[in-house]
Protein backbone atom coordinates (compact mmCIF):
# COMPACT_ATOMS: atom_id res chain seq x y z
CA UNK A 1 0.00 0.00 0.00
CA UNK A 2 1.05 3.52 -0.80
CA UNK A 3 2.06 5.52 2.14
CA UNK A 4 -0.23 8.41 1.27
CA UNK A 5 -3.42 5.43 1.61
CA UNK A 6 -1.59 3.90 4.35
CA UNK A 7 -1.86 7.17 6.28
CA UNK A 8 -5.21 8.05 5.05
CA UNK A 9 -6.48 4.54 6.45
CA UNK A 10 -4.80 4.46 9.90
CA UNK A 11 -5.36 7.98 10.61
CA UNK A 12 -7.21 8.53 14.10
CA UNK A 13 -10.33 7.74 14.15
CA UNK A 14 -12.13 9.40 17.04
CA UNK A 15 -11.84 13.75 17.25
CA UNK A 16 -10.82 15.01 20.35
CA UNK A 17 -13.26 17.47 22.28
CA UNK A 18 -13.16 21.19 21.52
CA UNK A 19 -12.51 23.49 25.08
CA UNK A 20 -16.62 24.14 24.92
CA UNK A 21 -17.36 20.41 24.71
CA UNK A 22 -14.58 19.56 27.90
CA UNK A 23 -15.79 22.20 29.70
CA UNK A 24 -19.84 21.18 29.15
CA UNK A 25 -19.13 17.54 30.04
CA UNK A 26 -16.60 18.21 32.95
CA UNK A 27 -19.38 20.38 34.20
CA UNK A 28 -21.20 17.02 34.36
CA UNK A 29 -18.69 16.17 37.33
CA UNK A 30 -20.57 15.87 40.81
CA UNK A 31 -17.86 16.03 43.07
CA UNK A 32 -18.00 12.48 44.75
CA UNK A 33 -16.36 12.63 48.34
CA UNK A 34 -14.45 9.63 48.14
CA UNK A 35 -13.17 9.73 44.31
CA UNK A 36 -13.88 6.13 43.07
CA UNK A 37 -12.92 7.36 39.90
CA UNK A 38 -9.13 8.10 41.22
CA UNK A 39 -9.25 4.94 42.96
CA UNK A 40 -9.30 2.74 40.12
CA UNK A 41 -6.57 4.76 38.09
CA UNK A 42 -3.44 2.42 38.35
CA UNK A 43 -1.41 5.63 37.71
CA UNK A 44 -3.64 6.84 40.91
CA UNK A 45 -3.83 10.47 39.11
CA UNK A 46 -6.54 12.71 40.84
CA UNK A 47 -8.88 12.22 38.70
CA UNK A 48 -12.09 14.89 40.43
CA UNK A 49 -9.23 17.56 40.64
CA UNK A 50 -8.54 17.64 36.88
CA UNK A 51 -11.52 17.39 35.92
CA UNK A 52 -12.30 20.26 37.78
CA UNK A 53 -9.71 22.31 36.27
CA UNK A 54 -11.21 21.84 32.81
CA UNK A 55 -14.65 22.73 34.37
CA UNK A 56 -13.11 26.14 35.43
CA UNK A 57 -10.83 26.47 32.34
CA UNK A 58 -8.01 25.87 33.97
CA UNK A 59 -6.57 23.79 31.36
CA UNK A 60 -2.65 23.95 32.65
CA UNK A 61 -3.75 23.20 35.50
CA UNK A 62 -5.35 20.15 34.39
CA UNK A 63 -2.64 18.08 32.81
CA UNK A 64 -0.29 19.38 35.83
CA UNK A 65 -2.62 17.41 38.02
CA UNK A 66 -2.71 14.85 35.23
CA UNK A 67 1.19 14.66 34.40
CA UNK A 68 2.23 14.60 38.48
CA UNK A 69 1.18 10.51 38.75
CA UNK A 70 1.27 10.04 34.80
CA UNK A 71 3.71 11.28 32.37
CA UNK A 72 2.18 9.46 29.67
CA UNK A 73 -1.34 11.71 29.40
CA UNK A 74 -2.06 11.52 25.80
CA UNK A 75 -1.07 8.03 25.27
CA UNK A 76 -3.11 6.24 28.37
CA UNK A 77 -5.86 9.03 27.56
CA UNK A 78 -6.21 7.01 24.12
CA UNK A 79 -5.44 3.27 24.83
CA UNK A 80 -6.61 2.92 28.41
CA UNK A 81 -10.02 0.62 28.77
CA UNK A 82 -12.01 3.83 31.11
CA UNK A 83 -15.05 1.56 30.79
CA UNK A 84 -12.91 -0.62 32.97
CA UNK A 85 -11.50 1.14 35.28
CA UNK A 86 -12.24 5.14 36.21
CA UNK A 87 -15.21 5.72 34.04
CA UNK A 88 -16.36 2.37 35.15
CA UNK A 89 -16.40 3.35 38.71
CA UNK A 90 -18.58 6.51 37.76
CA UNK A 91 -21.67 5.53 39.11
CA UNK A 92 -23.79 7.91 40.78
CA UNK A 93 -27.78 7.99 40.54
CA UNK A 94 -27.63 11.76 39.53
CA UNK A 95 -25.72 10.86 36.59
CA UNK A 96 -27.19 9.67 33.57
CA UNK A 97 -24.10 8.23 31.77
CA UNK A 98 -20.22 8.13 33.49
CA UNK A 99 -18.03 10.98 32.85
CA UNK A 100 -16.38 10.62 29.66
CA UNK A 101 -12.89 10.78 31.85
CA UNK A 102 -10.49 9.58 28.79
CA UNK A 103 -11.78 11.82 26.02
CA UNK A 104 -11.32 14.83 29.21
CA UNK A 105 -7.78 13.32 29.22
CA UNK A 106 -6.92 13.50 26.21
CA UNK A 107 -8.25 16.84 25.61
CA UNK A 108 -5.63 18.53 28.75
CA UNK A 109 -3.12 16.55 27.30
CA UNK A 110 -3.82 17.51 23.40
CA UNK A 111 -3.85 21.10 24.77
CA UNK A 112 -0.79 21.09 26.05
CA UNK A 113 1.07 19.55 23.24
CA UNK A 114 -0.54 22.20 20.75
CA UNK A 115 1.04 25.17 23.10
CA UNK A 116 4.35 23.12 24.19
CA UNK A 117 4.94 21.45 27.33
CA UNK A 118 6.71 22.67 30.45
CA UNK A 119 8.86 19.99 32.17
CA UNK A 120 8.60 20.07 35.53
CA UNK A 121 11.45 20.76 37.54
CA UNK A 122 13.15 17.45 39.37
CA UNK A 123 12.72 17.65 43.24
CA UNK A 124 16.30 17.38 44.15
CA UNK A 125 19.52 17.24 42.05
CA UNK A 126 21.72 14.10 42.28
CA UNK A 127 24.71 12.89 40.28
CA UNK A 128 23.65 9.02 41.62
CA UNK A 129 22.84 7.18 38.00
CA UNK A 130 20.09 5.19 37.63
CA UNK A 131 19.57 2.96 34.30
CA UNK A 132 16.09 1.91 33.05
CA UNK A 133 16.11 -0.74 30.40
CA UNK A 134 12.89 -0.40 27.84
CA UNK A 135 11.68 2.18 26.60
CA UNK A 136 8.15 1.18 26.67
CA UNK A 137 5.12 2.48 28.88
CA UNK A 138 7.02 1.10 32.51
CA UNK A 139 10.37 2.31 31.64
CA UNK A 140 9.24 5.32 30.53
CA UNK A 141 7.33 6.59 33.63
CA UNK A 142 10.42 5.20 35.49
CA UNK A 143 12.68 6.95 33.91
CA UNK A 144 10.42 10.32 34.03
CA UNK A 145 9.85 10.39 37.57
CA UNK A 146 13.89 9.17 38.54
CA UNK A 147 14.72 12.19 37.03
CA UNK A 148 12.00 14.45 38.70
CA UNK A 149 13.88 12.60 41.56
CA UNK A 150 17.07 13.81 40.91
CA UNK A 151 18.85 10.92 39.30
CA UNK A 152 21.13 11.01 36.67
CA UNK A 153 19.06 8.28 33.90
CA UNK A 154 20.21 6.50 30.91
CA UNK A 155 17.18 5.08 28.77
CA UNK A 156 18.30 1.62 26.86
CA UNK A 157 16.31 1.08 24.22
CA UNK A 158 16.90 -1.84 21.44
CA UNK A 159 14.95 -0.03 18.26
CA UNK A 160 15.67 2.92 16.59
CA UNK A 161 12.59 4.11 17.92
CA UNK A 162 12.09 4.47 21.58
CA UNK A 163 8.55 3.76 23.15
CA UNK A 164 8.45 -0.06 22.90
CA UNK A 165 5.26 -1.28 22.34
CA UNK A 166 3.43 2.09 21.96
CA UNK A 167 5.29 2.96 19.12
CA UNK A 168 5.49 -0.53 17.49
CA UNK A 169 1.98 -2.29 18.40
CA UNK A 170 -0.99 -0.28 19.33
CA UNK A 171 -2.49 0.68 15.69
CA UNK A 172 -1.88 4.57 14.25
CA UNK A 173 -5.48 4.75 14.51
CA UNK A 174 -5.87 4.09 17.74
CA UNK A 175 -2.41 5.60 18.99
CA UNK A 176 -1.03 8.14 16.44
CA UNK A 177 2.47 7.89 16.54
CA UNK A 178 3.20 11.64 16.60
CA UNK A 179 1.22 11.76 20.29
CA UNK A 180 4.14 8.88 21.46
CA UNK A 181 6.64 10.77 19.96
CA UNK A 182 5.67 14.16 21.69
CA UNK A 183 5.61 12.49 25.14
CA UNK A 184 9.01 10.72 24.50
CA UNK A 185 10.18 14.23 23.97
CA UNK A 186 8.92 15.69 27.21
CA UNK A 187 10.16 13.23 29.08
CA UNK A 188 13.62 13.75 27.13
CA UNK A 189 13.27 17.23 27.94
CA UNK A 190 13.36 16.58 31.74
CA UNK A 191 17.18 15.71 30.91
CA UNK A 192 16.49 11.62 30.48
CA UNK A 193 19.08 10.18 27.82
CA UNK A 194 17.71 7.89 25.55
CA UNK A 195 20.03 5.41 23.74
CA UNK A 196 18.03 4.49 20.98
CA UNK A 197 20.10 0.91 19.23
CA UNK A 198 21.29 -0.29 22.26
CA UNK A 199 20.03 -3.56 23.59
CA UNK A 200 21.28 -4.90 26.74
CA UNK A 201 21.61 -8.69 26.92
CA UNK A 202 22.53 -8.71 30.89
CA UNK A 203 20.91 -5.92 32.62
CA UNK A 204 21.95 -7.19 36.08
CA UNK A 205 25.68 -6.53 34.58
CA UNK A 206 24.39 -2.70 34.55
CA UNK A 207 24.97 -2.50 38.46
CA UNK A 208 28.77 -2.28 37.71
CA UNK A 209 27.99 1.16 36.48
CA UNK A 210 24.85 1.98 37.83
CA UNK A 211 23.53 2.67 41.70
CA UNK A 212 20.08 0.47 40.45
CA UNK A 213 18.43 -0.28 37.30
CA UNK A 214 14.80 -0.38 36.33
CA UNK A 215 13.78 -3.34 33.70
CA UNK A 216 10.67 -2.71 31.82
CA UNK A 217 10.86 -4.86 28.35
CA UNK A 218 7.54 -6.38 28.24
CA UNK A 219 6.54 -9.30 26.57
CA UNK A 220 7.73 -8.82 22.56
CA UNK A 221 8.32 -13.00 22.08
CA UNK A 222 5.45 -14.16 20.16
CA UNK A 223 4.09 -17.83 20.67
CA UNK A 224 3.40 -20.23 18.37
CA UNK A 225 1.24 -22.79 17.62
CA UNK A 226 3.20 -25.66 16.89
CA UNK A 227 0.53 -26.66 14.37
CA UNK A 228 1.63 -28.94 11.40
CA UNK A 229 2.46 -26.26 8.48
CA UNK A 230 3.08 -23.78 10.50
CA UNK A 231 6.19 -23.01 8.26
CA UNK A 232 4.34 -22.04 5.50
CA UNK A 233 4.24 -18.48 3.78
CA UNK A 234 1.69 -16.19 4.52
CA UNK A 235 1.59 -16.83 7.84
CA UNK A 236 2.69 -14.01 10.22
CA UNK A 237 2.67 -13.01 13.61
CA UNK A 238 0.36 -10.59 14.93
CA UNK A 239 3.01 -8.45 16.67
CA UNK A 240 5.05 -8.26 13.25
CA UNK A 241 2.54 -7.21 11.13
CA UNK A 242 1.46 -4.34 13.75
CA UNK A 243 5.20 -3.97 13.56
CA UNK A 244 6.03 -3.52 9.80
CA UNK A 245 2.93 -1.25 9.25
CA UNK A 246 3.90 1.40 12.32
CA UNK A 247 7.52 1.22 10.49
CA UNK A 248 5.83 2.48 7.54
CA UNK A 249 4.58 5.06 9.12
CA UNK A 250 7.55 6.67 11.38
CA UNK A 251 9.34 6.45 8.25
CA UNK A 252 7.05 7.53 6.21
CA UNK A 253 6.77 4.73 3.07
CA UNK A 254 5.08 2.13 1.38
CA UNK A 255 4.12 -0.96 3.01
CA UNK A 256 5.14 -3.83 1.47
CA UNK A 257 2.70 -6.38 2.96
CA UNK A 258 0.52 -8.48 0.93
CA UNK A 259 -2.33 -10.49 2.75
CA UNK A 260 -4.71 -11.25 0.22
CA UNK A 261 -8.44 -10.85 -0.04
CA UNK A 262 -9.07 -13.85 2.30
CA UNK A 263 -7.64 -13.77 6.25
CA UNK A 264 -8.12 -15.94 9.55
CA UNK A 265 -6.55 -14.19 12.46
CA UNK A 266 -6.22 -16.93 15.26
CA UNK A 267 -6.76 -15.56 19.21
CA UNK A 268 -9.22 -13.38 20.95
CA UNK A 269 -7.44 -10.96 22.62
CA UNK A 270 -6.70 -7.30 21.83
CA UNK A 271 -3.71 -8.06 19.55
CA UNK A 272 -6.49 -10.35 17.58
CA UNK A 273 -9.12 -7.53 17.23
CA UNK A 274 -6.09 -5.05 16.32
CA UNK A 275 -4.47 -7.25 13.41
CA UNK A 276 -7.59 -7.93 12.18
CA UNK A 277 -8.48 -4.35 11.87
CA UNK A 278 -5.22 -4.20 10.11
CA UNK A 279 -6.06 -6.73 7.75
CA UNK A 280 -9.09 -5.36 6.78
CA UNK A 281 -7.20 -1.91 5.97
CA UNK A 282 -4.91 -3.38 4.35
CA UNK A 283 -7.41 -4.66 1.74
CA UNK A 284 -8.30 -7.83 2.91
CA UNK A 285 -11.75 -8.43 1.66
CA UNK A 286 -13.14 -10.84 3.98
CA UNK A 287 -11.17 -10.80 7.68
CA UNK A 288 -12.70 -14.04 10.06
CA UNK A 289 -11.28 -14.35 13.74
CA UNK A 290 -11.05 -17.53 15.00
CA UNK A 291 -11.57 -18.16 18.64
CA UNK A 292 -11.17 -21.69 20.63
CA UNK A 293 -13.44 -20.83 23.46
CA UNK A 294 -16.80 -18.84 23.37
CA UNK A 295 -17.00 -15.19 23.03
CA UNK A 296 -17.63 -14.48 26.99
CA UNK A 297 -14.06 -15.72 27.34
CA UNK A 298 -12.40 -13.67 24.79
CA UNK A 299 -9.67 -11.84 26.82
CA UNK A 300 -10.33 -8.52 24.12
CA UNK A 301 -11.86 -5.46 25.23
CA UNK A 302 -15.51 -4.89 24.97
CA UNK A 303 -15.02 -1.94 23.16
CA UNK A 304 -12.16 -3.98 20.70
CA UNK A 305 -14.42 -6.41 20.03
CA UNK A 306 -17.27 -4.14 19.09
CA UNK A 307 -15.06 -1.88 16.90
CA UNK A 308 -13.88 -5.02 14.79
CA UNK A 309 -17.51 -6.07 14.39
CA UNK A 310 -18.47 -2.57 12.98
CA UNK A 311 -15.45 -2.73 10.66
CA UNK A 312 -16.75 -6.08 8.87
CA UNK A 313 -14.99 -8.50 11.02
CA UNK A 314 -16.20 -12.00 11.47
CA UNK A 315 -15.65 -13.79 14.79
CA UNK A 316 -16.05 -17.18 14.85
CA UNK A 317 -16.45 -18.96 18.13
CA UNK A 318 -15.65 -22.49 19.64
CA UNK A 319 -13.16 -22.60 16.60
CA UNK A 320 -10.01 -24.77 17.46
CA UNK A 321 -7.21 -24.95 14.26
CA UNK A 322 -5.50 -28.53 14.17
CA UNK A 323 -3.30 -28.21 11.25
CA UNK A 324 -2.34 -25.25 8.14
CA UNK A 325 -2.84 -26.39 4.64
CA UNK A 326 -0.86 -25.23 1.83
CA UNK A 327 0.13 -25.10 -1.94
CA UNK A 328 3.40 -24.43 -3.65
CA UNK A 329 4.55 -23.43 -0.01
CA UNK A 330 2.12 -20.96 0.43
CA UNK A 331 -0.89 -21.27 2.91
CA UNK A 332 -3.89 -21.61 1.58
CA UNK A 333 -6.27 -22.69 4.10
CA UNK A 334 -6.71 -23.85 8.15
CA UNK A 335 -8.14 -27.58 8.98
CA UNK A 336 -10.21 -26.46 12.38
CA UNK A 337 -12.04 -28.46 14.08
CA UNK A 338 -15.71 -27.57 16.47
CA UNK A 339 -14.91 -27.20 20.16
CA UNK A 340 -16.76 -27.38 23.71
CA UNK A 341 -16.45 -25.89 26.44
CA UNK A 342 -15.61 -28.19 29.66
CA UNK A 343 -14.44 -28.14 33.44
CA UNK A 344 -12.40 -24.44 34.14
CA UNK A 345 -8.96 -24.90 33.63
CA UNK A 346 -5.97 -23.15 35.66
CA UNK A 347 -6.84 -20.06 33.49
CA UNK A 348 -10.29 -19.82 35.11
CA UNK A 349 -11.97 -20.49 31.70
CA UNK A 350 -13.77 -23.38 30.57
CA UNK A 351 -11.45 -25.82 28.68
CA UNK A 352 -12.14 -26.11 24.87
CA UNK A 353 -12.93 -29.53 24.26
CA UNK A 354 -12.28 -30.60 20.52
CA UNK A 355 -15.44 -32.74 19.19
CA UNK A 356 -14.64 -35.83 17.26
CA UNK A 357 -15.42 -35.69 13.59
CA UNK A 358 -16.24 -32.16 13.64
CA UNK A 359 -13.47 -31.21 11.25
CA UNK A 360 -13.69 -28.55 8.77
CA UNK A 361 -11.61 -26.42 6.35
CA UNK A 362 -11.75 -22.50 5.72
CA UNK A 363 -9.99 -21.00 2.59
CA UNK A 364 -7.33 -18.55 3.63
CA UNK A 365 -4.86 -16.26 1.87
CA UNK A 366 -2.93 -15.39 4.71
CA UNK A 367 -3.18 -16.23 8.58
CA UNK A 368 -2.35 -13.86 11.48
CA UNK A 369 -1.05 -15.53 15.24
CA UNK A 370 -2.30 -13.90 18.23
CA UNK A 371 -2.15 -15.94 20.50
CA UNK A 372 0.00 -14.09 22.61
CA UNK A 373 3.53 -13.27 23.49
CA UNK A 374 6.08 -13.84 26.32
CA UNK A 375 9.10 -11.85 27.79
CA UNK A 376 11.47 -10.95 24.87
CA UNK A 377 14.57 -11.46 27.62
CA UNK A 378 15.20 -13.86 30.42
CA UNK A 379 17.57 -11.57 32.38
CA UNK A 380 20.27 -13.75 33.79
CA UNK A 381 19.84 -14.15 37.87
CA UNK A 382 16.67 -13.18 38.30
CA UNK A 383 13.99 -15.51 39.29
CA UNK A 384 11.29 -15.96 37.49
CA UNK A 385 8.25 -18.03 37.42
CA UNK A 386 6.97 -20.92 35.17
CA UNK A 387 5.56 -18.70 32.44
CA UNK A 388 9.30 -16.72 32.08
CA UNK A 389 7.77 -13.65 33.99
CA UNK A 390 10.14 -12.13 36.74
CA UNK A 391 8.98 -12.25 40.07
CA UNK A 392 9.18 -8.98 42.16
CA UNK A 393 8.51 -7.43 45.46
CA UNK A 394 4.55 -6.73 45.25
CA UNK A 395 5.35 -3.40 46.86
CA UNK A 396 7.96 -2.50 45.73
CA UNK A 397 9.24 -3.85 42.53
CA UNK A 398 12.28 -5.24 43.61
CA UNK A 399 13.29 -8.31 42.10
CA UNK A 400 15.60 -11.16 44.11
CA UNK A 401 18.56 -8.94 43.16
CA UNK A 402 19.05 -5.97 45.19
CA UNK A 403 19.11 -3.22 43.00
CA UNK A 404 17.29 -4.22 40.05
CA UNK A 405 13.77 -3.44 39.86
CA UNK A 406 11.42 -4.56 37.10
CA UNK A 407 7.63 -3.76 35.96
CA UNK A 408 4.95 -4.00 33.52
CA UNK A 409 4.08 -6.76 31.64
CA UNK A 410 7.39 -8.19 32.20
CA UNK A 411 5.88 -9.14 35.47
CA UNK A 412 2.19 -8.98 34.87
CA UNK A 413 1.79 -10.48 31.18
CA UNK A 414 -0.27 -9.01 28.76
CA UNK A 415 -1.62 -5.89 30.74
CA UNK A 416 -2.94 -1.91 30.17
CA UNK A 417 -0.97 0.78 29.73
CA UNK A 418 -1.62 2.82 32.54
CA UNK A 419 -0.98 -0.33 34.82
CA UNK A 420 2.97 -0.30 33.61
CA UNK A 421 2.79 3.37 34.03
CA UNK A 422 1.81 2.88 37.35
CA UNK A 423 4.95 0.08 38.22
CA UNK A 424 7.09 2.99 36.35
CA UNK A 425 6.41 5.65 38.71
CA UNK A 426 6.14 2.91 41.79
CA UNK A 427 9.00 1.22 41.09
CA UNK A 428 11.00 5.18 40.75
CA UNK A 429 10.03 5.75 44.31
CA UNK A 430 10.96 2.58 45.64
CA UNK A 431 14.33 3.37 43.76
CA UNK A 432 14.89 6.50 45.47
CA UNK A 433 13.80 4.75 49.09
CA UNK A 434 16.47 2.39 48.88
CA UNK A 435 19.46 3.99 47.35
CA UNK A 436 18.88 6.44 50.15
CA UNK A 437 18.69 3.86 52.52
CA UNK A 438 22.50 2.57 51.52
CA UNK A 439 25.05 3.62 53.94
CA UNK A 440 27.01 6.87 52.42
Amino acid sequence: MHYEDLAKAFSELQPGFSPQEAVTEASRCIKCEDAPCSKACPAGIDVSKFIRQIASRNFTGAIKVIKEDNILAGICARICPQSLLCEGQCSSSELAKPIKIGRLQRFAADQEMEKGPKPLRSLREKTIRVAVVGSGPAGLSAAAFLKRLGYDVDLFESESHPGGVLMYGIPAYRLPKEVVTQEVKYIQSLGVKIHEKHPIDNPVSLLEQYKAVFIGTGTSLPYKLGLPGEELSGIIQALDLLREVSMALIEQRDCDITLGDRVVVIGGGNAAMDSAVTARKLGAKKVTILYRRSENEMPAWEEEKKFALAQGISIQTLTGPVRFLGKEGQVSGLECVEMRLGEVDESGRNRPIPLTGSEFRIPCSAAILAIGQGPSIAPEGLERDPSGLVRVDEETLVTSVPGIYAGGDLIRGSDTAVQAVGDGKRAAFAIDTWIQSLPK
